[in-house]
């Protein structure tokens, strides 16, 4: 059960699970793109490097 909350809860599966969405999403919504696979690709460009980082650091905040 600990070793799930602890995947659960990981950083990147964080940026998976909502800061992808949210990204893919946000570029739809203020028009920057059209709804489709640019659009997600984007939103996976820039949410696994910020998550792999986050994971890779311990840290979302950039001064630790």
């Amino acid at each position: 059960m600990q070793l799930f909350f602890t995947i659960l809860l990981a950083p990147l599966t964080f940026a998976i699970l909502f800061i992808w969405p949210l990204i893919t999403q946000g570029t739809v919504a203020l028009g920057l793109m059209e709804s489709g696979w640019p659009a997600i690709i984007v939103g996976a460009a820039i949410a696994l490097p910020l998550g792999l980082m986050a994971q890779i650091r311990g840290s979302w905040v950039w001064i630790k």
